[in-house]
């Protein structure tokens, strides 16, 4: 019985999360680039079907392309062996910062918070979790 290599498990992961992440971000194109997707409708109220949509498809991009971030650098730059749990992690790290910054975003749509205050406990809120 042939097993796979050890180089070909790891493109067919990184394929998958390049694959997700350029259908994402081409889908996202496209809807930014029509006059009909807007976030507020004629009578200044807000049309949560584009802005669930936009937000969805800003979540799926930005989570595969941090995932493929810290899986890169756990592999390449801290030399980290292969396996099942460095895929985990990475993708648990991708997914954990991404809405992190989905929910300071939000929080300054609705102004309640300040980017740069959002991005600062952001930032704390992480280093925190390193250190603890």
């Amino acid at each position: 019985m042939e097993s796979k290599s050890y180089k070909i498990i790891n493109l067919k992961f990184f394929f998958s999360l390049l694959l997700l992440l350029t259908i994402s971000v081409t889908i996202l194109l496209y809807l930014l680039s029509t006059r009909n997707f807007l976030p507020i409708i004629n009578n200044s109220r807000y049309n949560w079907l584009n802005i669930s949509v936009f937000s969805s498809l800003v979540f799926i991009s930005l989570s595969s392309f941090l995932s493929l971030i810290f899986y890169l650098v756990m592999c390449i730059i801290f030399k980290k062996e292969d396996s099942r749990e460095l895929k985990i992690v990475s993708i648990r790290w991708g997914i954990v910062v991404t809405v992190g910054l989905l929910i300071v975003v939000l929080l300054n749509f609705f102004h309640i918070l300040d980017i740069y205050w959002g991005f600062a406990l952001l930032l704390v809120a992480i280093i925190t979790s390193f250190i603890i």
